[in-house]
């Protein structure tokens, strides 16, 4: 076990608390229904620079997949509840 002196234990620290800005505007993007690639687009940022962002913040949430990612997100109250259309990237009501 790595004890790192007063400061609590990672387990204990809410999983979201470490997110960055960053973390988050893609989990937002990924969760309003975006690709990979159409993050990309819209981040001015290379698709690979987006698979690294997410994959941090899967180790930050305790999760294994994009899904489980905007979902923790969400009850976390990270991002919106909201999705945009794949085909024409219009909002989507919430899924309930």
């Amino acid at each position: 076990m790595h004890m790192q002196g007063s400061s609590p234990a990672p387990l204990r620290a809410a999983p979201g608390e470490a997110l960055t800005d960053r973390e988050i505007e893609i989990l937002e993007l990924a969760g309003r229904g975006l690709s990979m690639k159409g993050i990309a687009r819209v981040l001015g940022i290379a698709a690979g620079t987006v698979s690294w962002h997410l994959k941090n913040a899967y180790q930050k949430l305790h999760v294994g997949s994009r899904e489980e990612a905007v979902r923790r997100a969400r009850e976390l109250q990270l991002i919106e509840g909201l999705q945009l259309c794949p085909h024409c990237a219009c909002r989507l009501a919430p899924r309930h």
